[in-house]
C-alpha cells in the first residue's frame, strides 16, 4: 500500500484501550449526552484519569506534564486519547513530541460491528532538536464504536509527548443517544465470485476480527462474495514474529528468530473450514517489520547486524513462516507476497533496514529462500503500489527481471489504490508489460478506488468500475494472464482509506453502484442512476482565494494540513500547507465543475523547497499545470493552462519539491473557452 501514509498498522492487541463489543453501542434510550468539543491529554494524571491510555506493548513514565513513552516492542506502540463520543464528526488531532524516530504518526483505531480498522491520518519528521509537531484531520464513522486516536513511529526508539489534544471540527454531529444502522443480509447479493468465475479468483482482504466477531453478517459477505482471502496484517512480520520470547533469550534466538500465529490462526481456520484459498501476506516488508529484527542481539540500541546473520534470519524467518502454514493448513495458502514495496518513489530501490543490512539484492536473496523453503505449487508474488507509473514500471522490472529468469518468481501484484482519475488503458499495458517481460502471473492485489469529489459520487465511481472491469476482462480475454483481483476491504466502514468511500459496500453489508458497476461489466446493462441523481451543470464562474476572510474552500491532499496565516503577497493573510508524507502532500481544489474546458490558474507561492508546482490529480501521470522556481522567501508568481476532458472529475493540487512548507496566496482559477 501507499508509502508511510498509505500503509495499514497492526494492532498488538495485548494492553490496549479495548470497550465492549457492538453491544455497547448506544441504544438511543436516553437522548443525546453532553459531550466536550476538545479532549486534552492531561499528562500529571495517571492513565484513563487524564484522558490517555497505554496503547500496546511498551511502557509509559509521567516527568513533568509530559508522557515518556519507553520499552516498546512494535512501531504501533504508545499512548492514545479514546473519543468513543466523537462517532460520526470529522475531528482535529495535534501532538507535538520530541523523538529519536525518523518520524511519528497521528493514527485511529475504531471498531465497527466488532471489526477493527486503522486509518493513518497524519504524519511528521522531528527538526535537529527531535522536536515534531503534527496535526490532522480524519472523518470518524457514524457507526464507529471505541474510537481512539494513537501516536506511533517507524520504528520502537522512544518518544516524549508533551501535549496530545482531540477535536471536533465544524458543527458538532451528537450520536451519543442514535443507535447504528441495521446490517443488511449479505446473503441476498448476487456473487462476485460466481460472476467472475471464467476469469479470474475474485477476493477480497479481510482483518481476523471477522472470523472471531459474533456478528456472522461480515463472514456471510465473505463466503457469498469471494473465493480468495488476504489477511490484513495478521501475516505480517510485525504480527508473526514473538518479540517476547526472541528478546528474552537473543542468545537461543540470534539466528532463528521466534514466531507464533495467534493472530492468523482464526483467519487460516476460516478458510480452511470454508474452502476459501488464501494469499499469504507478506513475508518481507519494509513497514510492519519491527526494527530490532535488524540488530546484533536484537538491541536497537547497538550495531546493526551484518550481512550473514541478515541472510540466516531472512532465510530462516521464511522457512518457518511458509512451512508452518503449510504443515498446519495443507493447501489454503496458494500465493505468497514475498516482497512487498521494495521500488522507492523516487526511483531505484527503497532505502530500508533490509537494504542496509544485506544489500540492494535482499529482494532477490528472499525470492531465492522463498522457492527452495516453500511448499511445491505456491505462487511467488512480488507486490509494490503506483506499479502502473512509467518511472516506476522500469525500477520494478530491472531487479525483477534476473529473479524471473533464476525462476525465482510466478507472478506481479498490482496493489491499484487509485482514484477514478486513472486511465484505464494505460493500466492494462502496465499489466500487459509485466507479464510479457517477466513471464508472470498478474494478480490485482489491493484494489481500492477513491470515489471522486463530484455531484453524484457514489454513481460516479459505479461508472467507472464499470469502464476498470470492462477493461480487465478485455485484457483477460487478449491473453493477459490476471488471476485474481482481491478488493481491499469488505465495507467502506472498514476501510483504511474510509472517508474517500473506496469499496463496493457500503457499511451496512448494501452493495453500492460500484457494486453494479462491477456486475454490470460482466453481465451488460448500465449502472443505474439513484433517485437522488443530480445533473451536472457545468459552472464557469472564476474560482478566487484571496484569503483575507481567513477561509478556504479547499482541503488537504493525503495527509497534508492548511491554515490560514498572515504574511500574504499583498500583506494581509495568505493559506500556508506543512506536514505530509511526501512533496504531493499539498492544498487539493476540485475543479471537476470546469469539466469540457480549457483552465487557466494563476497564483502566487513562496516557498524554500527549490520549485512548487500546480498539478492535475490524474492518477498515473500527474501531468503540471505550472511549475515554478521558489527557494527563498519572495513571493513568486505561477500560471498555466490545462483542458479538462468533458464529462471528467477532477482536483488540481499544490505541492513543493521536498516538503518544505508552502505558502498560497490570491489564487484564480477560470475558464477559458
Amino acid at each position: 500500500m501507499k508509502k508511510g501514509l498509505v500503509k495499514l498498522i497492526a494492532g498488538a492487541l495485548a494492553g490496549m484501550f479495548l470497550l465492549s463489543g457492538c453491544d455497547a453501542l448506544p441504544k438511543g434510550s436516553d437522548g443525546p449526552r453532553e459531550v466536550p468539543q476538545t479532549i486534552t491529554a492531561d499528562f500529571t494524571k495517571k492513565e484513563n484519569k487524564g484522558n490517555w491510555v497505554t496503547y500496546g506493548d511498551c511502557k509509559v513514565t509521567l516527568k513533568d506534564g509530559t508522557a515518556v513513552v519507553t520499552e516498546r516492542k512494535s512501531s504501533n506502540s504508545g499512548v492514545a486519547v479514546p473519543c468513543p463520543d466523537y462517532r460520526g464528526n470529522k475531528i482535529k488531532t495535534t501532538a507535538q513530541a520530541t523523538t529519536e524516530n525518523d518520524s511519528l504518526t497521528l493514527s485511529m483505531r475504531y471498531e465497527i460491528f466488532g471489526n477493527v480498522t486503522y486509518v493513518n491520518i497524519a504524519g511528521g519528521q522531528p527538526d535537529a532538536s527531535g522536536a515534531v509537531s503534527i496535526t490532522g484531520t480524519v472523518e470518524i464513522p457514524a457507526n464507529a464504536e471505541n474510537a481512539l486516536i494513537y501516536l506511533e513511529a517507524n520504528d520502537v526508539r522512544d518518544y516524549t509527548v508533551s501535549s496530545f489534544t482531540v477535536s471536533i471540527e465544524g458543527e458538532f454531529n451528537n450520536l451519543t443517544g442514535v443507535p447504528v444502522e441495521s446490517l443488511q443480509d449479505p446473503t441476498q447479493t448476487a456473487s462476485l465470485a460466481a460472476a467472475y468465475a471464467d476469469y479470474f479468483k475474485f477476493g477480497v482482504a479481510s482483518p481476523a476480527t471477522v472470523m472471531t466477531n459474533t456478528n456472522d453478517g461480515f463472514r456471510k459477505l465473505i463466503t457469498t462474495q469471494f473465493n480468495s482471502v488476504t489477511p490484513e496484517n495478521e501475516l505480517k512480520p510485525d504480527s508473526v514474529l514473538d518479540a517476547a520470547t526472541t528478546l528474552a533469550d537473543p542468545a537461543k534466538y540470534n539466528e532463528c528468530p521466534a514466531i507464533h500465529f495467534d493472530a492468523a490462526k482464526p483467519i487460516l481456520d476460516f478458510c480452511k473450514e470454508n474452502g476459501i484459498q488464501m494469499r499469504g501476506h507478506t513475508l518481507v516488508w519494509y513497514s510492519q517489520t519491527p526494527s530490532w529484527l535488524f540488530y546484533e542481539n536484537y538491541d536497537v540500541n547497538g550495531n546493526l547486524a551484518s550481512r550473514e546473520l541478515m541472510l540466516k534470519r531472512m532465510e530462516n524467518y521464511i522457512d518457518q513462516v511458509m512451512n508452518w502454514c503449510e504443515e498446519n493448513y495443507p493447501g489454503v495458502i496458494y500465493a505468497w507476497d514475498v516482497v512487498n514495496e521494495a521500488a522507492a518513489d523516487d526511483g531505484g530501490m527503497r532505502d530500508c533496514y533490509w537494504k542496509q543490512t544485506i544489500g540492494d539484492d535482499y529482494v532477490a536473496k528472499a525470492f531465492e529462500f522463498a522457492r527452495k523453503h516453500g511448499p511445491a505449487g505456491v505462487q511467488l508474488f512480488y507486490n509494490d503500489y503506483n506499479e502502473y507509473q512509467t518511472s516506476k514500471q522500469d525500477d520494478i522490472l530491472a531487479f525483477l527481471k534476473p529473479i524471473a529468469e533464476a525462476g525465482n518468481l510466478d507472478g506481479m501484484g498490482m496493489q491499484s489504490h487509485i482514484s477514478s482519475g486513472l486511465n484505464v488503458d494505460n493500466y492494462v499495458e502496465a499489466a500487459k508489460r509485466y507479464a510479457d517481460e517477466l513471464g508472470v502471473v498478474i494478480h490485482i492485489t489491493e484494489l481500492d478506488v477513491t470515489a471522486p469529489k463530484s455531484v453524484n459520487p457514489m454513481y460516479d465511481q459505479g461508472v467507472y468500475m464499470k469502464k476498470f472491469f470492462t477493461a480487465i476482462i478485455e485484457a483477460d480475454k487478449a491473453g493477459v494472464p490476471i488471476e485474481c483481483v482481491t478488493v481491499w476491504g469488505l465495507t467502506d466502514d472498514m476501510s483504511w482509506k474510509s472517508a474517500t468511500k473506496p469499496l463496493l459496500f457500503y457499511g451496512n453489508l448494501s452493495p453500492k453502484p460500484a457494486y453494479e458497476g462491477v456486475m454490470c461489466a460482466i453481465n451488460g446493462g448500465e449502472v443505474a442512476k439513484p433517485a437522488d441523481y443530480v445533473e451536472p451543470v457545468s459552472d464557469t464562474t472564476p474560482f478566487t482565494e484571496d484569503y483575507e476572510d481567513q477561509s478556504f474552500i479547499g482541503g488537504p491532499r493525503y495527509s497534508s494540513v492548511q491554515k490560514v496565516v498572515e504574511g500574504g503577497h499583498d500583506s494581509g493573510f495568505c493559506l500556508q500547507n506543512t506536514e505530509g508524507y511526501a512533496e504531493y502532500d499539498g492544498y487539493s481544489i476540485d475543479v471537476s465543475q470546469y469539466a469540457g474546458h480549457v483552465i487557466h490558474v494563476s497564483f502566487w507561492i513562496k516557498s524554500k523547497a527549490d520549485v512548487c508546482k500546480c498539478t492535475a490529480d490524474i492518477d498515473g501521470t500527474w501531468p503540471n499545470i505550472a511549475e515554478v522556481q521558489t527557494g527563498s522567501d519572495e513571493w513568486v508568481f505561477g500560471e498555466g493552462d490545462f483542458e479538462i476532458e468533458e464529462g471528467a472529475t477532477l482536483t488540481i493540487y499544490f505541492e513543493s519539491s521536498d516538503m518544505s512548507p508552502f505558502f498560497l496566496d490570491d489564487l484564480e482559477i477560470k475558464a477559458m473557452n
